[in-house]
């Protein structure tokens, strides 16, 4: 087997770069990841083959170096994603965040730079939800309404003030 790959000029321990890289692009390609998924997603993969810490560094080094692997932009495709399909807090989506291993420093810098007004967010996805509690009696509308919003990761003040305000529109 040795001979094989001396005839095609690959050591074993580009083979075994070559198939990380195989694992990592094919993880890659149904979303954007971060490197911390990256890297536990290859470490799995390397846990029955005996190959070494060293090679999952240089795949994310290269996955880095061709841009398929950008916490920052993972960061702000996340955001995105979230507000769009399944809106929640800063507070929740920080938590989700740390949950994919993105640093905190990069975390703030994304949401110190790019305003979320929370307040309308509650709004628009409590308003989908209305027509739910509409017909049920005051303290059991605000009861549902509160514990849907505070899920998603609002605090209570913004709770308490969007049920006000779709209470008295309605």
């Amino acid at each position: 087997m040795k001979n094989v790959y001396k005839i095609t000029g690959f050591t074993e321990k580009d083979e075994n770069f070559n198939k990380l890289l195989n694992y990592a692009f094919f993880f890659l390609k149904f979303r954007p990841r971060s490197s911390k998924e990256i890297e536990m997603y290859l470490n799995k993969k390397i846990k029955n083959r005996h190959w070494s810490q060293d090679d999952i560094k240089k795949v994310i080094q290269h996955l880095e170096g061709l841009d398929l692997i950008n916490d920052k932009n993972f960061v702000k495709w996340f955001v995105e994603q979230r507000i769009l399909l399944k809106p929640k807090s800063k507070y929740a989506l920080r938590q989700e965040l740390l949950k994919h291993g993105i640093d905190k420093e990069i975390i703030e810098e994304y949401f110190s730079s790019n305003l979320m007004d929370e307040e309308k967010l509650a709004e628009k996805i409590l308003h989908e939800r209305w027509h739910r509690y509409k017909n049920l009696d005051k303290r059991k509308r605000f009861e549902k309404s509160a514990s849907f919003l505070m899920r998603r990761g609002f605090n209570f003040e913004i709770v308490k003030k969007t049920i006000t305000e779709l209470s008295n529109k309605k």
